[in-house]
C-alpha cells in the first residue's frame, strides 16, 4: 500500500517537474497524442497536453509558493537526489529522472502502466512519451545525458534499430531479489521522446508514429476509455487528464513492487472473482491555478449497474445527510458524511469473506455462531443489530493537542441509530465478555475501552474465520497480532461511536453536552469549502461529501517527518488495510528515507495550506465526483483559530442559502 501510494505520488510529481518551462523549449509542432500511441492494454494513463501551460498554472498556486519559499527551497534542493532515488525505489523503472527531461520537453507528456499477463516473469510495462524539439543537437544532448547517468550505474548499452530509428537499450544489473536484469529503451522519433522497459512496445510506438499498421487498438480507441471520458465530461480545458482501470493498476503496481497480499488468497484475484472488476475505469481531469481554486478535480467512476456479487456492497444512495452532529467540535481536521445501504450491503459481503477464508459457508457459520454459541454474545445480527442502525455514517479525524507523536492521529466513526437504547443493550452483551475490553465511566456514560494485552488470548479474525483468513498461521510461539491494538466503542445519544482513542469519544460527549449544535459550521474554512463545492459541483443530493482542513490534517505527519518517525504513524483505516494486505515485516521497522531535520516548524507550512473538499454522487453508470483545494483568495489572515488550539445530541444544519441562490 505504502509503496503504491509513493509510486503514484512521485509519478504525478514527475509530470510537474518535467513541465518546468525552459528557455531551451521551442514552439510545439504537430505530434501524435499519447492516446494514439499507448496500447489498449494500458492499465493507467496520465496525460498532460501542454507542459508549459501546466507549469505556468502551477506557479499560481499556494503549493508552488510553499515549495519555493526560502524556508523550504533549500530542503528540496538538498534532498533532490534522495527524492529521485525514492522515485526509483517506489517502482519507477524507466530510469529517466525529472531533471533529465526538464530542459527538453516542448509539449505533451504522457505516462502509462500496462498489464502484460502473457509474460509471467515481467507481467507489466511502463512507458513515457514526451514532445521534444525535433533537432539533432538538443536530442543528442538529451540522449547523452541519459547514457552518462546509466553507464555510471554500471549499465551496458546496446544499439538496435526499427524503421530507421535508432533505439538505445540499457541493461542494469539485477537488483537483489529480482528475477531479471532491468532493461530500458530510449528513442526519439519525429519529435517524440520514447522511453519504456519493453522492446516490443517501443517498436510499436515507432511504427505508429511512422504510420505503419500495428496489431491491436490504442487506448484512445478503447470503448471503456471513450465511455469513461464521456461520463467524466473531460473538457480538455484542464492541465492533467487520467484514465485508470482500478484492479488493473493494482496488479501492475503489485508486480512492480514484487509484493503480494499477506493472505494465502490472492486478494486481487478474489476481488475480481467477487465482481469488483465491474468497476471498469476511473477518468478525471485536473485544473490548476484558477482565481478561486488552486486545484479543481472532477471525474467519474464507470461501473456496471447493478454491481455483481460482493461488489454490490458498494451501495451508496444519494442521501448523505447535511446535518452536522453536535458532538463534532471545531478543532477536527476532517469530516466525511456518507450514506451506505448497510442493511443490504452487509449480506453482500458473504462471497468475499468465504473466498478469502477459502471455505464456502464460513460467513454464515460465523454469523450463526455469534447468535447461538453459549460462550459468545448470543446476538442475532439480523434482528438485533441491523434494524437499529440507519444508513447515515460520519467519519471525523483530529490530532491530539500538544507535541506530535506516533499516536497523535485519531479517528472516530459514528453511525446514526433508530433505537439507541436497544443498541446499547446489544453492545453491553457483546463487550462484557471480551477479555481486552474494560468498561470506563465518563460523566455517567459507559465507554468500552479495548487495549490489546500481550499476556492474554487475543481474538483475531483468523480465530473466527479459520487460519487462512487474513494470512498464514503465525510461527510457533508467535502471538497472533490484533487488527487494531487499541480502540473504543459506545452508544451515545443517537449514535454508535467507534474510535481509535477513548479520549476522542470523551471529547465528543463533552462537545455534545456543551451545545445543541456543532461549532464547526461557524468556522471560516468549513464555510468556504461547502460554499465552493456548491458553486463548482452543484448542490444536488450526494452519496458522500467531505471537508479537509489541511492546515490541521497534515500537522502530525509533518512533525513526525521532521523527527524521522513518519513511517511509524498510520490512520486507523491504513492500519487495518496494512494488516490485511502486507507482510508483518513490512508493517514494522520501516526506515524513513528522506530527512526532514532541516525543515522549519509546522506554523511556517500551515500558512500556505488551504482547505479541501470533495463530493460524490451515485449515477446509473457508477459515480461522479468532484474535489477541490481553495486558493488564498478570501482566506482569513493568520494560521486560524483551530491551529492555535491544537498547539496548546442535537445537530446543526448546513445552510442551503447559497445552494438555493445557485439554483
Amino acid at each position: 500500500m505504502v509503496r503504491s501510494s509513493w509510486h503514484l505520488f512521485f509519478s504525478l510529481a514527475t509530470l510537474l517537474w518535467l513541465a518546468c518551462p525552459s528557455p531551451a523549449q521551442q514552439p510545439n509542432q504537430q505530434r501524435k497524442a499519447a492516446y494514439e500511441l499507448f496500447p489498449e492494454s494500458s492499465a493507467a494513463v496520465v496525460w498532460v497536453a501542454d507542459g508549459d501551460r501546466l507549469a505556468q498554472q502551477w506557479q499560481l498556486t499556494q503549493l508552488y509558493r510553499l515549495a519555493n519559499d526560502p524556508a523550504f527551497s533549500s530542503f528540496f534542493e538538498e534532498q533532490r537526489q534522495a527524492i529521485e532515488n525514492r522515485l526509483v525505489d517506489a517502482g519507477w523503472r524507466l530510469n529517466v529522472k525529472p531533471n533529465d527531461l526538464a530542459n527538453f520537453t516542448t509539449g505533451q507528456i504522457g505516462l502509462a502502466w500496462l498489464e502484460l499477463p502473457q509474460v509471467p516473469l515481467k507481467p507489466f510495462a511502463m512507458a513515457l512519451i514526451a514532445d521534444v524539439d525535433d533537432a539533432k543537437g538538443p536530442n543528442g544532448q538529451l540522449m547523452a545525458k541519459i547514457e552518462t547517468e546509466l553507464l555510471a550505474r554500471k549499465a551496458t548499452k546496446t544499439l538496435i534499430s526499427h524503421l530507421g530509428i535508432e533505439i538505445a537499450k540499457f541493461t542494469l544489473p539485477k537488483r537483489v531479489g529480482a528475477l531479471l536484469p532491468e532493461d530500458s529503451y530510449y528513442a526519439i522519433a519525429s519529435g517524440h521522446f520514447l522511453s519504456t522497459d519493453d522492446e516490443s512496445l517501443i517498436k510499436d510506438f515507432i511504427s505508429r508514429i511512422k504510420g505503419e499498421t500495428v496489431g491491436g487498438k490504442v487506448i484512445g480507441q478503447a470503448p471503456v476509455f471513450l465511455n469513461g471520458r464521456q461520463k467524466a465530461e473531460i473538457t480538455g480545458e484542464g492541465q492533467v487528464e487520467y484514465f485508470v482501470r482500478p484492479l488493473g493498476i493494482a496488479r501492475v503496481l503489485r508486480a512492480i513492487g514484487g509484493k503480494h497480499s499477506r493472505s494465502n488468497a490472492d486478494m486481487l484475484a478474489v476481488l475480481k472473482n467477487q465482481g469488483f472488476e465491474a468497476i471498469q475505469c476511473i477518468c478525471g481531469e485536473l485544473s490548476i491555478g484558477s482565481d478561486a481554486l488552486d486545484i479543481s478535480h472532477h471525474g467519474s467512476v464507470l461501473a456496471e449497474r447493478p454491481l455483481p456479487k460482493s461488489a454490490a456492497m458498494l451501495d451508496f444512495p444519494n442521501r448523505a445527510s447535511r446535518d452536522i452532529p453536535n458532538f463534532v467540535s471545531d478543532d477536527i481536521s476532517s469530516l466525511l458524511a456518507t450514506n451506505w445501504n448497510v442493511k443490504e450491503a452487509f449480506w453482500k459481503v458473504e462471497g468475499l469473506v468465504d473466498e478469502l477464508a477459502g471455505t464456502p459457508g464460513v460467513f454464515h457459520e460465523v454469523i450463526e455462531g455469534i447468535k447461538v454459541d453459549p460462550n459468545g454474545p448470543r446476538i442475532d445480527i439480523e434482528k438485533e443489530v441491523l434494524p437499529y442502525i440507519t444508513d447515515d455514517i460520519y467519519s471525523i479525524s483530529d490530532n491530539k493537542p500538544g507535541a506530535s507523536d506516533v499516536d497523535s492521529r485519531r479517528n472516530l466513526i459514528a453511525v446514526r441509530l433508530v433505537d439507541a437504547a436497544a443498541m446499547a443493550k446489544v453492545l453491553y452483551r457483546a463487550m462484557k465478555n471480551e477479555p481486552d475490553a474494560d468498561p470506563v465511566k465518563y460523566k455517567g456514560h459507559l465507554i468500552w475501552k479495548v487495549v490489546h494485552r500481550e499476556d492474554e488470548e487475543v481474538k483475531d479474525l483468523a480465530i473466527d474465520f479459520g487460519d487462512q483468513f487474513g494470512g498464514p498461521p503465525p510461527a510457533a510461539g508467535a502471538p497472533v497480532q490484533p487488527w487494531l491494538s487499541n480502540w473504543a466503542i459506545t452508544v451515545y445519544g443517537d449514535y454508535l461511536m467507534f474510535a481509535s482513542h477513548a479520549e476522542m469519544i470523551e471529547q465528543a460527549i463533552e462537545q455534545s453536552q456543551a451545545s445543541d449544535e456543532s461549532p464547526l459550521v461557524n468556522e471560516s474554512d468549513y464555510r468556504r469549502v461547502t460554499k465552493a463545492i456548491a458553486e463548482h459541483f452543484g448542490s444536488d443530493d450526494s452519496s458522500a461529501w467531505q471537508v479537509v482542513r489541511t492546515s490541521l490534517a497534515y500537522r502530525v505527519q509533518y512533525e513526525l517527518f521532521r523527527e524521522g518517525k513518519l513511517m511509524d504513524s498510520q490512520s486507523m483505516l491504513a492500519s487495518i488495510l496494512d494488516r490485511l494486505l502486507q507482510n508483518e515485516d513490512e508493517m514494522r521497522g520501516k526506515a524513513q528515507v528522506l530527512s526532514g531535520q532541516k525543515l522549519p516548524p509546522y506554523e511556517e507550512v500551515a500558512k500556505f495550506l488551504q482547505p479541501m473538499g470533495m463530493v460524490v454522487r451515485s449515477t446509473d453508470s457508477g459515480w461522479d465526483f468532484g474535489a477541490l483545494m481553495l486558493s488564498q483568495k478570501d482566506a482569513p489572515q493568520g494560521p486560524g483559530t483551530a491551529v492555535g488550539k491544537q498547539v496548546g445530541q442535537g445537530t446543526a444544519r448546513v445552510s442551503n442559502a447559497q445552494a438555493e441562490a445557485n439554483r
